[in-house]
């Protein structure tokens, strides 16, 4: 993965203050009740990630919207990774993923235009995920948990972590994103965990974490065994420990960028 050079914290950057809400409100746009109802209709129809949408034209007289709203609709889901668009011939929209990644991508420009800094994000981060690990563990289906967990509670099951950058990055995140899984929560695992794959994104495309991978290979399996176990406050006490090696070894990578503005890599 190529890392880029980050500006964050090389300028002063206030942000602009966060409003009270006032907008919850605002009527929606054509574009965004497109994309609202299209949400809606692929959720009913229970169709899955490759399925094919309808054509243009079929959306243009179900929606009943001009052809600018509805491309600019189809546009805002493209954006978010939840529908794919294939250009040329035989192509067409189909079904894309819901993945908090490209929440965590939406976040990111808020939280610079808010001044938000990595150090609050960081401490986000240990709210969050230490909050996902109790939920896992307090999961009541004993056998869910397990087996669940089964995958995570040998080293030998994270080998695939001690190989390049990105493949590092993903077998990391596939442990927390299973640990998110079991709180049974769908909200919280999206939220939740886009702060955690921000991060990640962030650390991949800056620093590298991998000189401590063998310490967080031997946390996943403590905690995995902790969530297995049921035990709430293990779980979320090791995650905390967790998390702060990752963020002890950013702050040393990123340096002055820690106090700086979070920004959409």
């Amino acid at each position: 993965m190529a890392k880029k050079k980050s500006t964050a914290g090389s300028k002063e950057h206030v942000g602009i203050p966060i409003a009270s809400g006032r907008s919850l409100l605002r009527p929606l746009k054509a574009a965004e009740v497109v994309a609202r109802d299209l949400v809606s209709d692929i959720a009913s129809e229970g169709l899955v990630p490759g399925d094919s949408l309808e054509s243009e034209a079929e959306m243009l007289k179900k929606y009943g919207v001009s052809r600018e709203s509805l491309r600019e609709g189809l546009r805002l889901l493209e954006v978010q990774g939840m529908i794919n668009i294939r250009r040329g011939p035989g192509g067409g929209p189909s079904v894309g993923t819901v993945d908090p990644a490209n929440l965590g991508r939406m976040h990111a420009l808020f939280f610079n235009l808010s001044g938000a800094t990595y150090s609050e994000l960081f401490e986000a981060w240990v709210f969050a995920e230490s909050a996902l690990a109790g939920f896992a563990a307090a999961n009541p289906d004993d056998e869910l948990r397990r087996t669940t967990m089964e995958a995570f509670l040998e080293e030998e099951a994270h080998e695939h972590e001690h190989l390049d950058l990105e493949q590092f990055v993903e077998g990391h995140e596939s442990f927390h994103s299973a640990v998110a899984a079991l709180t049974g929560n769908k909200v919280m695992q999206l939220t939740f965990r886009s702060y955690g794959l921000l991060v990640a994104h962030h650390v991949a495309t800056v620093g590298d974490p991998r000189p401590i991978q063998d310490a967080l290979v031997e946390d996943h399996v403590r905690i995995a065994k902790a969530i297995a176990e049921g035990d709430r406050g293990e779980s979320e006490r090791l995650m905390r420990e967790h998390l702060q090696q990752v963020i002890e070894i950013n702050i040393e990578q990123l340096g002055d960028l820690v106090s700086g503005p979070v920004e959409w890599l």
